[in-house]
C-alpha cells in the first residue's frame, strides 16, 4: 500500500474547523455564502474545500438555505462542535475520506472500530488516581490548523489521537513524496499541465502496468455553485462518454471517468505533447509544411469520424492537438466546452472555456446564447484557423495575406480552400468535411495526399 497522503485525525480537525467558523461567522454577523466560505478556508485544509464541504452535507452537518445561498449548521453540526468529535463523526470521516487516507473502502463498522483502537485510554474516573506528572486530557477541540502547511504534514493535528506510523515506501518511490493514489487503481504521478478546469498528470494504471494520462477537473465548479453541481457533471460524462465511443487513429482514446468523486477525474491514452508547444518551438513560423499538411488531414478525418455519429468539437485549439510517439495528430477534450455552455432553464451561466480558445471559434459560437444548429460547419472554421497557423505561425485577421503570400513553402491550392473554411457567414462557407476534402483533394491533382478516404498516418518514431 502506497505511503498515506494524510491522516484521518487532520481531517477530522479541519472538518471541525470548518463547523466552527460557520457557527463563527454566524454569530458575528459575517457571511457565510458557500463561495465567500471556501474562499476563505480553503488556504487552511489540507484537502480541496469541496471534499469538506460534500462530506459535511453527506452526512447533515450542515445545510444550504436555497433561498440566501448561505450555509448553516444542522442539530447535528452543532452537537459536533459543542461536544468535539465522536466516534461516529470520526467513522464517518474515514468512510468518506478513504481513498485520501489511503485506505481500503471501509464500512461504517469498520471506522467506528479503528477509532475505538486510534482514541487513548480515558482518564481515570477519579482526579487523584491520575499520576501526577501526567496532565489530564483536555475536554476542548483538537488543535487547528490556520494555514496550509508547505506540505501536507504527517503529525497528526489532534493532541487526542495518536497518527499511526506510515508505512515504509516502495523502493521505487523517494521517501519524501508520497504517491497519490485514486480509487486504489491510479497512480498519480508528475504534473504535465494545466488549464482553466483542471490539472492533467501522468498516471499508472495498477493493474495493467500502463503509463495512462489523468485530468482532474477540480477547477470546473469554480464557474458554478454547488446547486448548479449535478447538471455539470451529468453533462460531463454524457461528453466522455461520447468521446469514447468514436475508435478512429486521430481521436484521443477515453479509458476511463469517475465524475462522481470529490474531485471529477477522467483517464486518457499518454501523448508526447501538443501542436501549442510545437508551434511555439517554431518561433513564429509555423511547423514544415509537410507536416503541416500530414496533420491538417488527420484531424480533417478525426473531426469527419466524429461528425459521422453527431459528436462535434467546437473547442478546436493548438492545445487539443496532440501527437503519438511517431508525430500522428490526434484531437482530445470533444464537448467539452458543451458542459460550461450557457443554459438558462437551469440557470447556467455562459463560460468560455480559455481565452487562448477564442481566436478558433466560430462566429456563430460565440453568441451569447450558441447557436442550436451548430453542427460540422463550426468546427470546419476552427480546423481552418489551425491550418493557417500550421503554415504561417500567426493568427489570422479579416485583411490577412493568404498562406501562399506569407509562406511561399505553402501551396497556392491551398489558399482558396483556407478562405472557404474561415468565412463568417455559416451559408459561405464549407456545410462538412466531405465537402471541404472533396476540394482539398482537386487542388491536387497529382495525388500528393492519396485519394480522398486514404488517411495518411506516420510509423517512424520522433
Amino acid at each position: 500500500m502506497p505511503t498515506p497522503v494524510i491522516h484521518r485525525d487532520t481531517i477530522c480537525g479541519e472538518a471541525l474547523f470548518i463547523l466552527q467558523s460557520l457557527r463563527e461567522n454566524g454569530r458575528l454577523g459575517r457571511s457565510n455564502k458557500l463561495a465567500d466560505v471556501k474562499a476563505a478556508l480553503e488556504p487552511s485544509v489540507s484537502l480541496e474545500f469541496d471534499s469538506y464541504y460534500l462530506f459535511l452535507r453527506k452526512y447533515h452537518y450542515i445545510a444550504l438555505d436555497p433561498r440566501e445561498a448561505q450555509l448553516r449548521l444542522t442539530d447535528m453540526g452543532e452537537r459536533v462542535v459543542d461536544t468535539g468529535m465522536q466516534d461516529q463523526f470520526i467513522a464517518e470521516v474515514g468512510e468518506f475520506f478513504a481513498e485520501q487516507l489511503g485506505l481500503e473502502s471501509l464500512t461504517t463498522e469498520d471506522t467506528v472500530a479503528q477509532a475505538h483502537a486510534l482514541k487513548p485510554p480515558p482518564p481515570p474516573e477519579d482526579e487523584s488516581e491520575a499520576a501526577p506528572s501526567e496532565a489530564r486530557p483536555s475536554a476542548e477541540p483538537p488543535a487547528l490548523p490556520r494555514a496550509r502547511p508547505a506540505q501536507v504534514s504527517t503529525v497528526s493535528s489532534s493532541p487526542a489521537v495518536e497518527p499511526p506510523v506510515p508505512a515504509a515506501p516502495p523502493a521505487s518511490t523517494p521517501a519524501s513524496k508520497a504517491v497519490e493514489v485514486l480509487d486504489q487503481r491510479y497512480q498519480k504521478q508528475e504534473a504535465l499541465g494545466s488549464g482553466p478546469l483542471g490539472t492533467t498528470s501522468k498516471g499508472r494504471f495498477n493493474a495493467l502496468g500502463l503509463d495512462v494520462c489523468i485530468k482532474e477537473l477540480k477547477d470546473i465548479f469554480g464557474y458554478f455553485s454547488f446547486l448548479q453541481r449535478g447538471e455539470v457533471l451529468k453533462r460531463l460524462k454524457r461528453e466522455l462518454c461520447a468521446q469514447a465511443q468514436v475508435r478512429h487513429p486521430g481521436i484521443v482514446q477515453v479509458l476511463d471517468q469517475n465524475v462522481e468523486a470529490a474531485r471529477p477525474y477522467y483517464v486518457l491514452e499518454l501523448l508526447q505533447g501538443n501542436l501549442k508547444s510545437m508551434l511555439e518551438e517554431g518561433g513564429g513560423k509555423g511547423v514544415p509544411v509537410p507536416f503541416a499538411l500530414r496533420c491538417f488531414l488527420q484531424l480533417a478525418y478525426a473531426l469527419r469520424a466524429a461528425h459521422a455519429v453527431g459528436l462535434s468539437h467546437h473547442n478546436l485549439k493548438p492545445e487539443n492537438v496532440l501527437f503519438d510517439i511517431h508525430g500522428n495528430a490526434k484531437l482530445s477534450d470533444f464537448g467539452l466546452s458543451r458542459v460550461v455552455e450557457q443554459d438558462a432553464s437551469k440557470g447556467l451561466p455562459q463560460v468560455f472555456v480559455g481565452a487562448s480558445g477564442m481566436v478558433y471559434l466560430a462566429p456563430e459560437l460565440l453568441q451569447p446564447q450558441r447557436a442550436k444548429d451548430a453542427g460540422p460547419a463550426s468546427d470546419v472554421y476552427g480546423l481552418g484557423i489551425l491550418l493557417y497557423e500550421m503554415l504561417t505561425g500567426q493568427i489570422p485577421g479579416r485583411r490577412s495575406p493568404l498562406p501562399s503570400e506569407v509562406n511561399p513553402e505553402a501551396p497556392s491550392g491551398l489558399d482558396a480552400l483556407f478562405d472557404k473554411m474561415t468565412q463568417d457567414r455559416v451559408d459561405q462557407r464549407y456545410p462538412d468535411l466531405d465537402a471541404m476534402l472533396e476540394d482539398f483533394y482537386k487542388s491536387f491533382p497529382e495525388a500528393q495526399f492519396l485519394a480522398k478516404g486514404d488517411l495518411i498516418l506516420s510509423s517512424e518514431p520522433r
